[in-house]
């Protein structure tokens, strides 16, 4: 009879553990990614986020990719970039790159990081950034991690850049898209040891292993 109660208890746990996987599973699969395109004079922008509502301790990727359009000119040189996004996202180093057909050109170091922005200096890395009419369009990508930001709040990103033979356009630091944290943390600096910080599925699985672990 003992046998069977172990037997029983055993059943519902190995259940638990699997629901408890299934709805994480859920919560990846649940990633919201967002794309935006605009047109600025002759050059075009887009950027994708790959989860625009991730949770604290996720990993997110944003990728701006810039063409040229339009002439005259046909082609025009990029001398610097930047990628603004909240505060609370946390740059992941060695992230930023330039690609372009030739493949990855990692743009660390000569990368300025700052508390909302980083900025990739080209021509300090030694890249030649030269949009042209006709051709593929070149992709900043960059990568970040998600801090204590204001849950349920659209936070803004952006982009700014310097062309050579037009200067500096910084009316695009707000464009977007836009990012709202929410959900179940992802990550974060701990705590207690125990299962009372576990989910309540995974409390009521470690009560249950406990429980038939005692048994005799």
């Amino acid at each position: 009879m003992g046998q069977a109660v172990k037997n029983t208890a055993a059943g519902a746990a190995a259940a638990i553990a699997l629901g408890a996987l299934s709805l994480f599973g859920a919560g990846a699969a649940n990633a919201a990614p967002a794309t935006l395109s605009w047109n600025d004079g002759q050059n075009q922008f887009t950027r994708t986020i790959s989860n625009a509502t991730p949770a604290v301790g996720d990993t997110i990727t944003v990728e701006t990719s810039l063409a040229r359009v339009q002439s005259p000119p046909s082609e025009v040189t990029f001398n610097w970039f930047k990628d603004y996004h909240p505060e609370c996202l946390t740059y992941v180093s060695n992230s930023a790159k330039l690609v372009d057909a030739a493949g990855d050109h990692p743009v660390e170091p000569n990368l300025e990081i700052g508390s909302n922005f980083i900025a990739a200096d080209f021509i300090a890395r030694g890249l030649n950034v030269v949009l042209k009419v006709g051709q593929p369009a070149l992709v900043f990508h960059t990568q970040y991690k998600v801090g204590n930001c204001a849950a349920g709040t659209p936070l803004t990103t952006g982009i700014a850049y310097s062309q050579a033979t037009w200067g500096v356009t910084d009316s695009d630091t707000t464009k977007g898209p836009s990012i709202t944290v929410g959900g179940t943390p992802g990550g974060g600096t701990g705590g207690n040891s125990g299962s009372s910080n576990l989910p309540a599925p995974l409390n009521t699985l470690t009560s249950l292993l406990g429980g038939t672990g005692s048994s005799k």
